[in-house]
Parts: C-alpha cells; structure tokens; sequence
C-alpha cells in the first residue's frame, strides 16, 4: 500500500488531477519560500483548488482537506494518506456541490468516501443520481 505526506509528489497528483496551486494568495510568504528555498512541508505551508469553495492545504506536514471554507475537523485531517484516502479526496472535490453538501451533512469524514464508493459498487441502485456522481469522479481519479 502505497502512504501520501504532503510532499511535492502529492501536489503534482492534485495538480494533474485538475487542482491549481494557490499557495501564492493564501501563503504569500510562503509562496516566496517555496520559490527562494524549494518546498520543504516542515516549513512552508501550500494550497490547492479545484472549484471555488473548497481547498487543500499542506499546514506543514498536516493535510487538510478543507470544505465550504468552514474549517477542517480532525476527520479531514491526515499526516499520511492511503491511496484509497487519496482517491476519496480528490474525487470528492470534484463531484457537484450539491453532493459534496450532503456527503458532509451525512457526516461521512472526506478521506473514507472510497467507503460508500465500494459499497456502491457492490449494491448498484443507479437510479440515485448522487451514485452516479460517485461513480463518475472516482472514475476521473488519476494517481
């Protein structure tokens, strides 16, 4: 099993994934950092978007995945992530706002999405479009 840290090999996944790095307006200092010194997660901070209410932050060596600009709770949170985590991120960013909403008022904690996706998979009800949705972004997930 492959493990994730916030690292420039994880940014360039999000990047190929379709996320842009914003590091630059939320972490100028930062971004300056980076630029001067390289990326080092230990002492730089970064941001990445997909769509305009979501974010991934690398805090340091802590990921974020952060929805609706609310915060992250401790279930958003990872120093190392599978690759099954991963792909439950970056495809949840990419599903509709609606279906993100209330994949999160059902409390599901972003990083265990792939979960509900296996289970999906297993007991097929294709009449639920938030199914297909799943379905659909897990599809478009590239690592």
């Amino acid at each position: 099993m492959i493990i994730y840290k916030a690292s420039e090999q994880l940014a360039q996944i999000l990047l190929r994934n379709g996320f842009t790095e914003v590091t630059n307006s939320t972490y100028p200092s930062h971004f300056e950092q980076i630029n001067k010194n390289g990326y080092d997660a230990e002492k730089v901070k970064r941001a990445f978007r997909i769509n305009a209410k979501d974010l991934i932050i690398f805090d340091y060596i802590t990921v974020k995945f952060v929805h609706k600009g609310n915060g992250c709770s401790a279930s958003n949170m990872r120093k190392e992530i599978s690759e099954n985590e991963l792909k439950s991120v970056i495809a949840f960013f990419k599903l509709p706002f609606q279906t993100r909403n209330a994949i999160m008022r059902s409390g599901v904690a972003i990083p265990t999405l792939y979960q509900e996706y296996l289970y999906i998979q297993e007991n097929p009800s294709y009449k639920n479009p938030r199914n297909k949705h799943i379905i659909k972004a897990f599809g478009e997930v590239s690592l």
